[in-house]
């Protein structure tokens, strides 16, 4: 155990990362950082030189801010966010430091994704009190499209058994629109009905992803339905037999929800199975 206190450590490592990735100073930096500096980081290279360089070619709008910070003995946790880092989200850091004698001498991290309101399960934000806004012109991954819709196909999974309007206003924006035809279109409200009206026609109800393809701001799911229906669907009677059919949608996000759909379902290929 080095001479400097747990209060010592944890001023000491805020000032190096403010002065290594906010400053980007980096002769001022060498004096909080161990010529020995040793690196367990994945995406970082190894030694103090390894974490400089990576500074040095990253965006000049990469900014680190610290929420939290605990000392024991010569050990130092952060928990922080590198916002500009010329990625889709902002990175959340858990930054865990062996030190001695005021210098940084070990590191491990951990690293999440920021998620934004949309994307948000908890519905609590990651870091400090508020969500960030999805950065502008940051390009749709297909795991962050995946997260937009998954709340709208998990209401259409039995969607007696759910509350289907919070899940369609977790996915979407309240001004919603799902077009059936090029000129037809439902709300938010009325798609929550018709979602309604099919779970209770068909109980079982399944509807599966099988593809995601991302464009730009839009967002292409091949789904596939399935079930039994128990009640009248679409004008055939209940005959104790299953459908399985498929569905194109084509989504447009607007700040991180859904804003539109198109979309296609296979409901006379459905029909034929049922034995209308």
């Amino acid at each position: 155990m080095s001479g400097y206190s747990p209060e010592q450590n944890k001023r000491i490592a805020l000032e190096a990362f403010e002065t290594l990735f906010n400053k980007r100073n980096y002769q001022a930096a060498e004096k909080f950082w161990s010529p020995d500096y040793i690196q367990h980081s994945a995406h970082i290279p190894p030694g103090r030189e390894g974490l400089f360089n990576l500074v040095r070619v990253a965006p000049p709008t990469l900014r680190y801010d610290n929420s939290l910070i605990f000392a024991q003995d010569d050990f130092v946790m952060l928990h922080g966010r590198f916002s500009g880092n010329g990625r889709s989200h902002n990175w959340v850091a858990a930054d865990i430091l062996i030190m001695k004698d005021g210098l940084l001498m070990e590191h491990w991290d951990v690293l999440q994704d920021e998620a934004t309101r949309g994307e948000s399960v908890s519905g609590r934000p990651m870091f400090g009190d508020s969500f960030p806004e999805p950065l502008a012109g940051a390009p749709l991954t297909p795991e962050q499209a995946r997260v937009i819709v998954a709340p709208l196909y998990d209401a259409l999974n039995q969607p007696a058994k759910k509350d289907v309007a919070a899940l369609l206003a977790r996915a979407t924006n309240p001004d919603y629109q799902s077009y059936s035809t090029n000129d037809d279109w439902l709300n938010r409200n009325q798609l929550a009905d018709a979602f309604k009206t099919i779970g209770a026609a068909v109980p079982d109800l399944r509807w599966s992803i099988k593809d995601i393809l991302v464009s730009g701001d839009q967002i292409i799911v091949r789904g596939e339905a399935t079930g039994t229906p128990e009640r009248e669907l679409f004008g055939a009677k209940p005959t104790g037999r299953s459908f399985k059919t498929m569905s194109i949608d084509v989504f447009k996000v607007r700040g991180g929800k859904l804003a539109s759909a198109y979309h296609v379902e296979n409901w006379v290929g459905a029909l034929e199975q049922l034995g209308k």
